[in-house]
This record gives C-alpha cells, structure tokens and sequence, in this order.
C-alpha cells in the first residue's frame, strides 16, 4: 500500500520517508497537467530550478520541497513512497502545529491565478491572529484575491480594510474558524486541526448564507480620529 509522504513548510519531514527524486516530481507534474512554468509560479521558484530538480542536476532543500508538495496538493496530486498518484481529497484534514497556515497557504495556491476569486471567513477574531496568519492573508490581498470576514460585535483590531468586515452578535459567535474558498469549505478546529471538505453544493450553500448575514449585520466604525 502506498503511504503519501507528508511535508510541511519550513523544510520538516512529518513521515520517515525519503524524499520524493526529481523522476517524481516531473511525474506528478504532468499528472497535474502543469508546464514546469506552472509548477515554478505556484511552488514559488524559478523555471529553471524545476527543470534541475527534475533532471537531478541538483539535490533541493527540504523547504524547496515543500512548498512543490503544497503546489501539488492544490491540484490534487501527492507523492506515495515511491511513486505519485491523485488524492481522494473529498474530506482531509491538516494536523498539526501549523495546520491553520497551511491551509492559508492552500487557499493562495487554489485562487491567485482565478480573476474575480473570494475568500469568505467566518467567525475570526484578528485580536488572536499572530504574525504570520496576518502575512498570509496580506498574501491573499496582494495577488487580488477579495476577502470577507465575519467577525464578532466587540472585535477592536481590524488586520485589514473595515470594508471587509461585518460584525456578529457575541451569543452567535463562536471562535471556530471556518473559511470557504472555491468548493472548499474549511474548518479550524479547537484542537488546531483543520477539516477540509470539498463538495462545491456546500461551499455555494454557505455562500449564501454568508451573504445574507453580510447584508444584516453592521459595518465595524472607524476609530475616533485624535483631538489635536
């Protein structure tokens, strides 16, 4: 049975596998049906390094790595040890310490070629969000991906413009993260896990009753500008 190899960002190795050899990578790039231009825009590097990676002429970083396995995944396709093949990716779930970024990293990867793409969340907080959840949304913003938040009533820290945000009455709010984007829906779980599903009925059906929540719920105020 093949067992995928797990990577995460940052150059570590979850499962005790070695590391997947360029033959692999070129394979799960054409199963993916992507140039090696396509494979270098979303991992992030450059065409050449694709090429010498797939051809052997040099040994990549782990990090490099991952961030191919991530490009990847958003198209379906993981390494087995040994081998390649397609995800059964209907339900997965991120573990880990860094689940929530990775799945950040995800929503990118799936929406920054798409014009007119839109991430909805539901129930953030971004009184709780450290730095590099703040980096990776700005991320999105960057590549022109429209988001929307949902947040809760008393949120004093807005990470982002206030048009993007709608504010909830605190008995409906509960900090359980869920973000929809294409036909995902994604879910935070309190332990850190995220759970993702796709099923494009459930992503449409929960976009819109996001939008008839947006359409209800009030405009966080500017803050008060400083007397002089």
């Amino acid at each position: 049975m093949n067992i995928p190899i797990h990577l995460q960002k940052g150059g570590h190795i979850v499962a005790g596998f070695a590391l997947p050899k360029g033959k692999q990578i070129a394979a799960a790039r054409q199963v993916a049906g992507w140039t090696a231009e396509q494979l270098a825009e979303r991992a992030g590097v450059s065409r050449s390094t694709i090429i010498k990676i797939e051809t052997g002429a040099v040994q990549p970083r782990e990090g490099t790595i991952a961030d191919i396995a991530t490009a990847l995944a958003s198209a379906g396709v993981e390494f087995t040890e040994g081998g390649v093949r397609w995800t059964n990716d209907a339900l997965r779930v991120l573990e880990g310490p860094d689940a929530y970024l990775r799945l950040l990293d995800e929503v990118y990867q799936s929406l920054h070629r798409q014009s007119g793409a839109e991430v909805l969340s539901i129930c953030t907080d971004d009184a709780v969000s450290p730095p590099d959840v703040v980096q990776a949304i700005q991320r999105w913003h960057d590549a022109g991906i429209r988001c929307r938040f949902l947040t809760r009533e008393e949120a004093a820290r807005f990470d982002f413009p206030l048009r993007e945000y709608r504010l909830i009455p605190e008995r409906f709010y509960t900090n359980s993260v869920m973000v929809v984007f294409g036909d995902k829906v994604a879910t935070l779980r309190e332990d850190g896990d995220v759970i993702i599903v796709r099923d494009t009925d459930q992503a449409n059906m929960l976009r819109g009753l996001f939008e008839m929540i947006w359409q209800q719920s009030p405009s966080p105020r500017p803050p008060p500008k400083a007397r002089k």
